[in-house]
């Protein structure tokens, strides 16, 4: 038997699938984006913000300064910093920084 919180969960679940499959049709078709370009610019959103995320927590600099012809002249962040980690952590985010690099390269 389900706990009442389970019960609530697969409810809550359903309901955003009704929503889901409702609310994004027109027509009684999907709407659907207008170009694959458009599928892929989320996720290059979200590695750009990794990026910018991992560069300043290991280098106190983003990816304006160390990759200026992948930040297209963007504004630059408020706020950020370096992080006060210790050297072997240090070097753990500086290599995520670069591997998000890598992923912001193989996607333009």
């Amino acid at each position: 038997m389900l706990s009442s919180s389970s019960t609530i969960g697969l409810m809550i679940i359903k309901a955003y699938l009704i929503f889901l499959f409702t609310f994004t049709t027109v027509n009684s078709r999907p709407i659907l984006p207008a170009s694959d370009s458009d599928l892929t610019e989320f996720p290059l959103n979200l590695e750009y913000l990794e990026a910018e995320y991992f560069l300043f927590a290991s280098m106190g600099r983003g990816l304006d300064s160390v990759r200026p012809d992948l930040a297209d002249g963007g504004p630059p962040p408020i706020g950020a910093k370096k992080a006060n980690l210790t050297s072997l952590t240090n070097d753990i985010i500086t290599q995520f920084a670069y591997q998000e690099i890598g992923h912001i390269r193989v996607r333009c």
